[in-house]
């Protein structure tokens, strides 16, 4: 039987057993990493080298975020020693597989089934392992590192004890503290901006009473003080719609998304979202209203009522010294309609067929030698009232 069309390159080895122990993300890399192992003989003396480019065509489906998260993750969990810089960071990946100290006694074998890897007795003594000292400094690489990140050197040292302190406690013997310390001042870093921004919306009242921002990064479920920023209220005005509508609409806003229990990030686009759809609804059964209604008093024919007369050649003008008596006909009928513009359209089609059937001068007198002449533009009259008699539009 042949294979799916679909398989026609590379193809990775996936331990089942080994994707349900550690998971499919770490399995994946793990075994890459041990195909590596099995082509480098050399490894167990020298570490296994990755190139960062060959990590990348072998894994083109994730990107270096990804790679770098379950790398990361290998190595806490002790299946992997990192020997230099982390990934991306440097064109090669130095690793080896994590023994346990009765490795010498007995070397482990790898996860997945691979033969026996020996660990190396020749790895630098720089790469190993060791428990943090008191004296402990970070390298003046990963110092310029986390400044490169706009971290300021004032707030790197001051995360320096607290490190020392979690290194002590936890009794672990590593060769990566470097790498440990970049990473957890960021993530201070992170949490420190979180902060500050949080404090500052605080001051300025953008703050709901539920404790959620206006602008928060995390998905939450909508608070009853909740309020369009100020950025949506400029978008929704801008759209030409009226700021009495928009305030309206907030109440039975929240009142239906606290219902439905969603939790979300980005409320203001959907609120957003929700006028518009609204305000066309609106606008639509405004203009077009099923309800049949009288004429008003200061009623006045739409835009397209004078488009559409136009292109029957009727003037303009014309309909627009029709105006007020088509109302007061109308108000003194007290009838209702649905559509006073159709009204009003079939109205000047009247008055303008019957003034142009009646006769005039030109018609009836005589020319130079007593006999009547046609008027120069009847063919044009005479078309005129064609289309007005078609009603096939």
């Amino acid at each position: 039987m042949s294979n799916h069309p679909l398989f026609n390159d590379y193809s990775i080895p996936l331990s089942v057993t080994l994707a349900a122990t550690i998971g499919l993300e770490d399995a994946v890399l793990l075994t890459i990493i041990n195909q590596a192992a099995i082509l480098q003989p050399d490894s167990h003396h020298q570490g296994i080298r990755l190139a960062r480019d060959t990590v990348r065509q072998q894994l083109p489906f994730w990107d270096d975020v990804t790679i770098r998260r379950t790398l990361a993750s290998l190595v806490d969990k002790g299946l992997i020693r990192l020997h230099g810089p982390m990934y991306p960071e440097s064109v090669e990946l130095v690793l080896s597989f994590e023994h346990s100290q009765s490795a010498a006694a007995a070397p482990a074998r790898p996860l997945g089934g691979a033969s026996a890897v020996p660990m190396a007795q020749g790895i630098p003594a720089a790469h190993a392992h060791h428990s943090i000292g008191q004296d402990w400094q970070p390298s003046a690489d990963t110092l310029t590192r986390l400044q490169q990140h706009g971290i300021p050197a004032s707030f790197i040292w001051a995360q320096r004890d607290v490190f020392l302190l979690q290194g002590q406690e936890q009794g672990a013997n590593r060769n990566d503290w470097n790498t440990r310390f970049f990473r957890f001042v960021k993530k201070q870093w992170v949490y420190a901006q979180n902060d500050a921004e949080r404090q500052r919306l605080q001051q300025e009242g953008q703050l709901n009473r539920s404790g959620f921002s206006v602008a928060s990064d995390e998905a939450a479920p909508i608070g009853h003080q909740w309020r369009p920023s100020e950025d949506a209220l400029q978008i929704l005005q801008r759209s030409g719609i009226e700021q009495q509508f928009i305030d309206d609409a907030v109440a039975e806003f929240i009142l239906y998304w606290r219902e439905r229990g969603d939790a979300l990030k980005t409320w203001n686009s959907k609120f957003i979202q929700h006028i518009r759809q609204q305000w066309a609804r609106y606008s639509a059964a405004v203009e077009h209203s099923t309800v049949p209604l009288p004429i008003p008093s200061d009623w006045q024919p739409s835009s397209d009522c004078y488009d559409i007369l136009s292109m029957a050649h009727i003037d303009p003008q014309f309909a627009r010294e029709r105006v007020a008596e088509f109302v007061l006909y109308w108000r003194d009928s007290r009838q209702v309609h649905n559509s006073w513009n159709s009204r009003f359209l079939q109205y000047i089609k009247q008055q303008w067929a019957r003034q142009l059937s009646q006769p005039t001068p030109s018609t009836t007198s005589g020319g130079k030698n007593g006999q009547a002449t046609a008027e120069p533009d009847y063919t044009t009259v005479e078309a005129s009232l064609r289309r007005l008699n078609d009603t096939s539009w």
